[in-house]
Order: C-alpha cells, then structure tokens, then sequence
C-alpha cells in the first residue's frame, strides 16, 4: 500500500537510507527538510501481509511535481518485488508534467538497470555531483515503457547500462 509519509516513518526510513546508501545516506534532518518541501510527493510503501494491525514501511519515494525524482530505497529483505517499479508507475500517472528525471550513480548498476527496464534514457552526466563520481541524468517521457511493465521496454537510442 503506498501512502504519504507521517513524521512516525522517519526512524525506518533512515534505516532503510543507512542500508541502501551506504556511500551518502541522508540525514534526520534532511528528512524532516523533505518532508516539508513535499507533503504531497513524499510517499511511503507499506507492507500489511504479516499482522494486520501493524504495517512494516518497505520503501519509500520523493519527487517534486515538475517530476524531479529525488530519492527511492527499498529495504534489502522488500526487494525485487517490484515495489519500487510500483512507485515509480504510481507517481508518473500522478504527476501534472509529461516527465520525470532522476540523477543515478555512474557506478550504481543496479539502479541504471532498473531505469532502464522502466524505460529511462540517458539525458546527460553531472560531472562529480557525488563528490568523486559523476551522475547520470536519467529521463522518460509520458507514453513511455514504466506503464508497460516487466520486459515491455525497448531498444534505447542512450542505453543507461
């Protein structure tokens, strides 16, 4: 069940934030920042298939109106469940714009291929945006693959991987 975050969910997200970026996570503080900025784009996965009285926050995902994806983590045991393909979808059919754009980690794999199984092209690099690395600037288009689902996307002029 995806929801907007309530200020109970920050001592699970900077958990799942310590376990997915490890290099960089965000702080409480930056937390609290976002929640402000983005009460209505600032959203929480939950899963309620254990104890039905409690919901166990997966996941999370926080992205701007103009469709700037900030930041998306799933917890390591919520994984390759298609939670996050789920909150990438859910925000796209949300949004007023026709895009969405997300700054990935040259060195983050995992991440490019998830984008790129969505159907994000390669739409420019971020010279040492993290520091020491470079970002990719990721994009797609409304009408594009994420709607699709699994396997639906197609040979990309600007291949992520």
């Amino acid at each position: 069940m995806i929801r907007p975050i309530a200020l109970t969910d920050l001592d699970r997200l900077l958990e799942i934030e310590e376990q997915s970026f490890p290099k960089s996570p965000y702080s409480l503080t930056t937390f609290v920042h976002l929640f402000w900025l983005y009460p209505e784009t600032f959203w929480v996965y939950v899963d309620q298939s254990g104890d039905r009285e409690k919901e166990e926050t997966c996941a999370y995902l926080i992205f701007s109106r103009e469709g700037h994806l900030i930041s998306l983590a799933v917890h390591p045991n919520y994984r390759r469940r298609g939670i996050a393909e789920t909150l990438v979808r859910e925000a796209m059919d949300t949004l007023p714009v026709k895009r969405m754009r997300a700054e990935v980690r040259r060195s983050n794999r995992g991440a490019r291929a998830f984008y790129q199984r969505l159907g994000f092209q390669i739409a420019g690099v971020l010279s040492n945006y993290y520091g020491n690395e470079d970002a990719l600037i990721v994009e797609i288009h409304a009408g594009s693959s994420v709607s699709g689902g699994k396997g639906s996307s197609s040979l990309r002029k600007n291949s992520i991987c």
